[in-house]
């Protein structure tokens, strides 16, 4: 038994509770006593950092775009020993050859899926493994994983729908709750601890930008081709005020790209006709110039964010659009991050280093980060993930409050259905052809 959980063979648990309750690592010590194999955000983050700091191309004449598919489940099990199977059955068998680098955020996730269903371990421990994915690959991975014994770490319900019998809640790294999935659910207890209710959100006091006048963005026959694949071909596309769009699509498809594009963090966007905030790319303009008008929250950003900063210092950094701090911070930027730290309910950890934080807690903090200076575009690549049903209610609230002041427009990136913004206008979306606006 585990704080508070037993799992006998032929169950399968889904595992719950608040971003920082201790879920991520209860997994990890369920992984470990019941010899598991553990799927997680952080398994991920630290395949990439090795991937990073083995990058070769300074030694090479081409860029190192790091392992394949194929080598890294190759990696975990024998050669052969179904690799072309469950890169089918996960949509990598087109992908086995690209380097892990050049992968999109949930073709990462179905490849972090392959190396550990491959090992066909008695158990599976997955965190959060439908975030990231799109729709297209949510019924194949139910497949997969139905009538496996799991243990599976979940911020939305539905997640858990029809794969788990039985449910346990965690609170302070404790199982506070455990048993049938039903009984469970129906607990007042339950319904209490997982905040189902919100309160009405008030906005800190903001700190005001000028807004310029022309569209915030356009892209004209835009084209980018990277690892030799070619991710966006030919687009136009325009940003124009009061407008706040939905991009949507699935994995691979350029989603990424697109808003990286817009934020200055994709470096063909110097090669392409892009206008950000009146300024065209490559025209003299610097990278902080377009920044100091945009927030950004995206799984590239979270996995670069890296420094030594505590809680309160990364909401600082969006004022200055940096990773970390290395400028003096003036009293009315500290109050205002003070306050929106109060907001997010991560008062009591302020002082801790954000890579101490649970995936949940760095992704609150990473939001706040990109809306607590209120700026004129608001870039949020899947703002909502890792955040548990609570948080993820403030973040959509808070982002439609400030979407309703008109002085913020919205890029907004989500798989999730259930994860709507009340304000979005306007929809980009890729459907296996190319783009179609609406």
């Amino acid at each position: 038994m585990e704080n508070g959980i037993q799992i006998l063979p032929g169950q399968s648990w889904g595992i719950v509770g608040r971003n920082g309750s201790g879920k991520t690592t209860l997994a990890a010590n369920l992984a470990e006593a019941y010899g598991g194999s553990l799927v997680s955000f952080e398994l991920e983050n630290e395949l990439l950092e090795r991937e990073i700091r083995e990058d070769d191309s300074e030694f090479l004449d081409r860029i190192d775009f790091g392992r394949t598919v194929r080598e890294l489940i190759n990696e975990v099990c024998p050669v052969g020993a179904g690799l072309e199977d469950i890169a089918l059955k996960l949509g990598l068998a087109l992908l086995l050859e690209q380097g892990f680098l050049t992968l999109s955020t949930g073709e990462r996730r179905r490849l972090m899926l392959a190396r550990a269903l491959i090992q066909s371990p008695e158990l599976l421990v997955l965190d959060e493994p439908f975030d990231g994915l799109d729709q297209a690959f949510r019924d194949p991975l139910r497949s997969l994983l139905n009538g496996r014994d799991l243990i599976l770490v979940a911020n939305r319900l539905s997640d858990l729908e029809g794969l788990v019998s039985h449910l346990g809640c965690v609170e302070n790294g404790v199982c506070v709750l455990a048993g049938d999935l039903d009984e469970v659910l129906a607990n007042e207890a339950f319904q209490q601890l997982m905040g189902l209710e919100q309160e009405v959100v008030m906005l800190p006091k903001s700190v005001s930008n000028v807004i310029p006048n022309e569209s915030l963005v356009i892209m004209k026959n835009v084209t980018v081709v990277h690892g030799g694949r070619e991710i966006i071909s030919s687009l136009n596309w325009e940003v124009e005020r009061g407008q706040n769009w939905k991009i949507s699509g699935p994995n691979g498809c350029g989603k990424s790209t697109l808003v990286n594009l817009v934020t200055g963090d994709h470096p063909q966007c110097y090669s392409n006709e892009v206008t950000v905030m009146g300024m065209r790319r490559g025209m003299g303009e610097s990278i902080w110039d377009v920044k100091r008008f945009v927030g950004i929250v995206s799984p590239s950003l979270h996995q670069q964010y890296r420094v030594g900063a505590n809680a309160l210092e990364v909401i600082v950094s969006g004022f200055y659009d940096s990773v970390g701090i290395y400028q003096e911070v003036s009293p009315e930027h500290l109050e205002t991050a003070k306050a929106w730290l109060d907001l997010v309910g991560m008062t009591p950890w302020s002082k801790r280093p954000f890579r101490s934080l649970s995936y949940g807690q760095q992704r609150l903090l990473l939001v706040a980060r990109a809306l607590v200076k209120q700026p004129p575009l608001l870039v949020l690549d899947e703002p909502c993930q890792g955040l548990d049903v609570m948080n993820r209610a403030l973040v959509l609230r808070v982002i439609d409050r400030i979407a309703s002041t008109g002085l913020t427009q919205i890029l907004y990136i989500t798989h999730e259905p259930e994860d709507r913004l009340e304000c979005v206008t306007h929809e980009l979306k890729h459907d296996g052809r190319g783009w179609v606006k609406s």
